[in-house]
């Protein structure tokens, strides 16, 4: 039974997912059994996972569902509440995670696995994606752009452009799971009445699947176009983060498919990312201002959250002149001048020493324009559609230059494993888990489950180096940090200090490591993460 709720600023519901379980269980409220909660505070709204589950698993959840969500909202989070096919995309990308993580070994470590394939297939595959990216330079003028190709939700060939922002390991992460979701999507579309009935009679049947009933209460939603077309290509705009710790790089990805299980997921950055960086930074600033108005006394803290909103705001004004003027639309131009005036009107209240309430309600005012400029510029589709036009074409030249291995590709899908390619990891990370068995079999997906989580736990409370044993295996965690030359970094702080204020252990929800090396690492500047998983038969 879980559910997760998310509440705007005035308690209101914007976002809703349960499953039959949940409901049930509020009917029959009266019983003395409860539920254990996991909450957490983003820009203003506060995030609830409700469930029976682990406490830890609820947590682990809710960050990726937080996370998700910047990829697909940014700050625009009340969007949830009014555009359904957002509202509807999150809760298809939680249901395929959680599917994906009861049986993927990889999606449970978050890694992304790398197919093995041959030298010949690889070097096919880079060449198709690399003439994809100049397909999208010269016909849509977009130099920053990124190929990938998946087969399900694993790894098969990578290419950016020279110009292109570095993916980060969330980012990639993220783009798997979209692909699988879509895909996924796509054979539920296509298959026939028939078995649609019967698919549904079954889901209907399980108690324990997690879903949004239809008779949850809805309000009225902003009608929009399907993001999977007939073409069964899925376009949509997205926020990714390249090295930042927050999704805030937007990015047209288009995804469509080759063959049944082979996906290709092409993206190019918008005109937008220093004006999207801006707009997040002042939307932080606003929300400390927001939460600490309601308070008389607190003047440090509003003094910290104007001070950190001042520049923000300059480096939005300063983005918003390098907007080409044929780019600015009447309502965007009529922002903008709402923009000035709200905050010229802020200022004043705030050097005039008003009361908190008064630069708080000016605060709030202020992000709603800040809102409007960010639906008018960095969350704006209006131009997707060339895009997608472009990715089809783009899509059939790939499909014919992989077409000799396409039935190799979804064969090699379902056995993969090597110790060599399991499992993929990042530009700036890499990763390995070593599995020794005396059988065939390496591990019962159970002890699998157990032996991460019980890494995790240790990981969360500063222990780099761990060994322990059941009736069965031996295990064994390490996890240490390299520089580019391969030499240990050492710790400024100790790690079990330095762990307490960070996040659940995990890439996709939060980047537990990356944020642990600028706590505790002397030279954060650049550095591998090594991981090592490892267990023996007794």
């Amino acid at each position: 039974m879980r559910c997760i709720l998310i509440f705007d600023h005035l308690n209101d519901i914007i976002f809703s997912k349960y499953d039959r379980n949940f409901v049930s269980h509020i009917n029959k409220i009266a019983n003395s059994q409860g539920f254990d909660t996991s909450q957490f505070q983003y820009i203003g709204f506060l995030f609830v996972h409700l469930g029976f589950e682990d406490i830890k698993w609820l947590k682990r959840m809710l960050g990726i569902c937080i996370s998700v969500i910047k990829h697909i909202c940014g700050p625009d989070i009340p969007s949830l509440k009014t555009v359904k096919s957002k509202s509807s995309l999150v809760k298809r990308l939680l249901d395929t995670w959680g599917t994906l993580v009861e049986d993927d070994q990889a999606e449970l470590l978050e890694a992304l696995e790398q197919l093995s394939v041959s030298n010949d297939l690889s070097s096919t595959a880079i060449k198709a994606l690399k003439e994809a990216t100049d397909k999208i330079k010269s016909k849509l003028d977009q130099s920053r752009s990124h190929a990938l190709l998946f087969v399900e939700n694993k790894f098969l060939a990578l290419f950016s452009s020279r110009t292109a922002r570095e993916l980060s390991a969330g980012d990639l992460l993220f783009l798997s799971l979209l692909a699988e979701c879509t895909r996924q999507e796509v054979n539920t579309v296509s298959v026939a009445g028939a078995s649609q009935q019967k698919s549904s009679t079954d889901l209907s049947q399980s108690s324990d699947e997690f879903y949004s009933p239809q008779t949850s209460p809805e309000p009225s939603r902003k009608s929009e176009d399907n993001t999977i077309s007939n073409d069964e290509m899925f376009s949509e705009l997205i926020l990714l983060s390249g090295n930042a710790y927050s999704a805030v790089t937007p990015y047209f990805v288009h995804i469509t498919f080759i063959a049944d299980s082979v996906s290709l997921v092409l993206l190019y950055q918008t005109n937008y990312d220093n004006l999207s960086i801006a707009l997040n930074e002042s939307f932080e600033a606003i929300n400390i201002i927001n939460s600490l108005s309601s308070s008389s006394t607190d003047v440090e803290g509003l003094k910290k959250g104007m001070e950190l909103l001042e520049p923000s705001i300059k480096k939005l004004f300063d983005g918003i002149k390098k907007i080409k003027s044929s780019e600015i639309s009447p309502k965007l131009d009529a922002n903008i001048k709402v923009l000035h005036v709200k905050w010229d009107l802020l200022k004043r209240q705030w050097n005039e020493n008003t009361s908190a309430a008064c630069i708080g309600s000016c605060s709030h005012s202020l992000g709603l324009c800040l809102r409007d400029i960010l639906q008018s510029t960095v969350l704006d589709k209006s131009n997707i559609v060339r895009g997608s036009s472009v990715a089809i074409s783009v899509s059939q030249a790939v499909a014919v230059a992989l077409a000799n291995y396409t039935n190799f590709l979804q064969v090699k899908a379902l056995r993969n494993f090597t110790l060599g390619s399991y499992p993929f990891h990042y530009s700036f990370i890499l990763s390995s888990f070593i599995y020794e068995t005396d059988s065939a079999a390496f591990f019962i997906s159970n002890d699998i489950w157990e032996m991460v989580e019980f890494s995790r736990t240790h990981l969360q409370e500063g222990h780099l180096a761990i060994m322990w044993k059941d009736t069965a295996f031996n295990y064994a965690y390490y996890l240490w940090f390299e520089d580019m030359t391969g030499s240990p970094l050492k710790p400024k702080i100790s790690p079990s200090v330095a762990v307490k204020s960070l996040p659940i252990p995990g890439v996709f929800s939060a980047d537990f490591y990356q944020f642990s090396s600028n706590l505790s690492l002397s030279d954060n500047s650049f550095f591998y993460f090594l991981e090592e998983l490892s267990s023996l038969k007794s």
